[in-house]
């Protein structure tokens, strides 16, 4: 007799974010919905099997034109950002390089959960 157990596909998450307490608290949250969760401190080509991305804006390695095109360019990521202030022509510009999601830095902790059920429906 064979039983055949269909192994679940786990939703993937990849964290940009340098500030360590900041990371920490996101991936707790994320970690409530049984993700699996990487954090990456460049961007890399073998992201095609993350799902949502969150991306820490304020950092000048991340929060830039060319990082987001690159990201949104190479994978399908939903891709969610956060920035100290939002300042309408900054988001404006992130948005066009491909965040789907422009948060405060006051809002990411307490709505990353609820959005992250959005993206990875």
């Amino acid at each position: 007799m064979v039983i055949s157990t269909k192994v679940r596909e786990m939703n993937k998450v990849i964290i940009f974010v340098k500030d360590f307490q900041k990371s920490t608290n996101i991936s707790e949250k994320l970690a409530n919905l049984d993700l699996e969760i990487s954090f990456y401190e460049s961007y890399s080509e073998n992201i095609d099997d993350y799902n949502l991305a969150v991306v820490d804006l304020n950092e000048a390695d991340f929060g830039n034109t060319k990082f987001l095109s690159d990201l949104k360019s190479n994978s399908n990521l939903f891709i969610i950002g956060y920035i100290s202030r939002i300042i309408k022509e900054s988001h404006d510009v992130f948005k066009s390089s491909g965040c789907d999601i422009i948060l405060s830095n006051a809002s990411i902790i307490k709505n990353i959960e609820s959005l992250a059920k959005r993206a990875i429906k």
